[in-house]
């Protein structure tokens, strides 16, 4: 039985997710995840430890025997992989195209699903991702659903303080968000969908304090 609140927040890469997420927890003192992390730290130890993204059975056996922690002061979340904090080191550009293919693989989505509704389980608690309101918390309290245009999302990505990126960029990292859009929403397992139930919010033209503040609202008249 659900006890806690549990907001879902999906969407396509670069929609303001993350941010979003992580300052409504804030707001509401909530526990904040951003389960995207968790399927970079596993693609970042699947490629260090030089197993290929076909070798399945091999890729099952290092996720399922790896521990997931997650450890929030202040509400900046650090994720902790075998006790190890891979936190700063997921935002990459290469982990950036080799993630797509590693959330495909159904063996270690099933496994990080059961650590984030373990996590969601016992705490009051905003959740992002692509698959949180359809198939992680399919009975979230409340479920939303952020997008934006792909311009709008490419300039997001060129403007990320985390990758050493240039304005000569723009054209690439177009392509491969366009190409990430098409995969999450045609994988097989948990595609990007707008669950149901979802209050959809174009980020395109918003500032971040105006969608939270409509997250609110509708959180309130629940």
């Amino acid at each position: 039985m659900q006890t806690k609140n549990q907001i879902a927040i999906d969407g396509p890469a670069a929609s303001g997710k993350s941010v979003v997420g992580k300052l409504l927890s804030k707001k509401l003192d909530y526990l904040f995840l951003d389960t995207g992390l968790m399927y970079r730290a596993a693609t970042k130890i699947i490629t260090e430890s030089n197993i290929l993204f076909s070798d399945l059975k091999n890729i099952k056996q290092l996720i399922k025997k790896a521990s997931f922690e997650l450890n929030s002061i202040s509400h900046e979340p650090r994720l902790l992989v075998n006790s190890k904090d891979l936190t700063d080191s997921l935002k990459t550009s290469q982990i950036d195209k080799d993630v797509s293919t590693v959330s495909k693989i159904p063996e270690v989505r099933e496994i990080l699903v059961s650590h984030q509704r373990k996590i969601a389980k016992h705490t009051n608690i905003v959740m992002v991702g692509r698959d949180i309101g359809s198939i992680v918390l399919p009975n979230a309290t409340l479920k939303i659903y952020l997008d934006a245009s792909v311009e709008v999302r490419t300039n997001r990505r060129l403007n990320d303080s985390q990758q050493n990126f240039t304005h000569n960029d723009f054209d690439i990292i177009k392509r491969d968000l366009i190409q990430r859009d098409n995969s999450d929403s045609n994988r097989e397992h948990s595609p990007l969908i707008i669950p149901k139930g979802s209050v959809v919010i174009d980020t395109s033209d918003l500032k971040i304090t105006e969608v939270i503040d409509s997250i609110l609202k509708e959180l309130e008249n629940l």
